[in-house]
């Protein structure tokens, strides 16, 4: 596999559907695997292999728990798109039923950065910018508010455009 290569487990029911389409395309472009789940059964058959979940559901039956046996994996990214109201029903739910503070912290809810994001495809690209950004330990500011150089993992002109034709 890649060293990219990256499993995106989203949960998702009709209402939101074209959110999880947009996510499954974007995620496609950086090469990851995406798996669409609308359900408890397929969520726990899926789990196992997902490197990041985002929970999109706001299905009562299903966002909560979705959530709950997220945080009990070893995902690197657990999101949740939803208002703050949303995400305070949610978290009553996991007090609820046993998940610890600890735990419900892991959770990017609302998902996403704040780049006023309103279509399903700018949602889309703003949860997928933060599930990079927790990937690389990168808080996700813009980046000409970062000292330094701009890919600090390569030595001084080790980097390259894609863009450029002498490359």
């Amino acid at each position: 596999m890649p060293e990219d290569a990256h499993t995106l487990l989203v949960v998702a029911d009709t209402e939101v559907a074209e959110v999880a389409q947009a996510l499954e395309a974007v995620a496609a472009t950086l090469g990851w695997t995406t798996t669409v789940v609308d359900d408890l059964d397929r969520l726990h058959a899926a789990l196992p292999t997902a490197d990041s979940v985002v929970v999109l559901s706001h299905d009562h039956g299903l966002d909560g728990p979705a959530l709950a046996a997220a945080l009990a994996g070893e995902v690197g990214y657990v999101g949740a798109m939803g208002s703050r109201r949303t995400q305070e029903r949610r978290r009553q739910w996991m007090v609820e039923h046993g998940v610890s503070d600890a735990d419900q912290g892991r959770i990017h809810g609302p998902a996403g950065l704040d780049i006023r994001a309103d279509t399903p495809a700018e949602i889309a690209v703003a949860i997928l910018a933060e599930v990079i950004g927790v990937r690389h330990g990168a808080p996700g500011g813009a980046l000409r508010d970062r000292p330094g150089p701009i890919h600090p993992n390569l030595a001084p002109g080790e980097s390259f455009c894609p863009a450029d034709p002498a490359r």
